[in-house]
């Protein structure tokens, strides 16, 4: 899970919200946005923002198999959270900021990770935002793909078990996209002792390719590039 920086609210976005409000007389929610073609823009400018991963898990994801994630919940949970944050939450439905593209997760209870397996649940003591500084530094990576909070970081020990980020299915696809970097990058064995070659791989592993896209699992490739190189 990296850092996203994210555009300012697209124009066509505030235009359609502006219209609206004109043709309704009140603010539109995410059910009015839901299913418009409006909706499918939205998708497509945050899927490019993200370079076409999760916004978690950082697997690839594209138009069809991915969907609008509400970092903030849009129906809060009010057995967790104060009267107070379940407003919070409400009214951040459509702020852009808020907005995310996830994958779908893995369609069954054992397997399934982040929107799919986070549901409604949030807390403003330990949720960090993709769009925050703060995300940086606080997952670390094993060879084998699992996935810890660093320093025992509670906000990162919290996030991973609610988006069942260290599932056995993102385990192993962590571990293979690590495994071919290596293979690819590294096919001459001389290369792991150039410190110079290696700060220059995880520099591009860390940016998007000429075509937008990160590779996918790119902090866990970084990570281990950096660490265990």
């Amino acid at each position: 899970m990296h850092r996203i920086r994210k555009n300012s609210m697209p124009r066509h976005f505030t235009a359609w919200k502006k219209a609206f409000i004109r043709r309704n007389g009140r603010e539109p929610s995410y059910n009015d946005l839901y299913g418009t073609e409006e909706y499918y823009k939205i998708k497509q400018d945050l899927l490019q923002e993200q370079g076409c991963v999760c916004c978690y898990c950082e697997k690839r994801i594209n138009l069809n198999d991915c969907n609008i994630e509400h970092f903030m919940p849009r129906n809060p949970d009010r057995n967790v959270l104060t009267e107070e944050e379940c407003d919070i939450c409400r009214n951040a439905q459509l702020d852009y900021e808020n907005l995310f593209a996830s994958c779908l997760g893995e369609k069954s209870g054992i397997s399934d990770h982040c929107n799919s397996h986070k549901g409604n649940w949030y807390d403003f003591r330990y949720c960090i935002s993709p769009l925050s500084d703060q995300i940086e530094g606080i997952f670390g990576f094993r060879l084998n793909g699992k996935i810890f909070a660093v320093d025992n970081n509670s906000s990162a020990e919290q996030m991973k078990n609610h988006l069942h980020l260290d599932s056995y299915v993102l385990r192993e696809q962590r571990k293979q996209s690590y495994y071919t970097v290596l293979e690819l990058e590294f096919a001459d064995v001389e290369l792991l002792d150039q410190d110079d070659y290696i700060a220059d791989t995880i520099g591009y592993y860390s940016e998007k390719d000429e075509n937008g896209k990160y590779t996918p699992f790119c902090s866990m490739i970084t990570y281990c590039l950096e660490h265990y190189l």
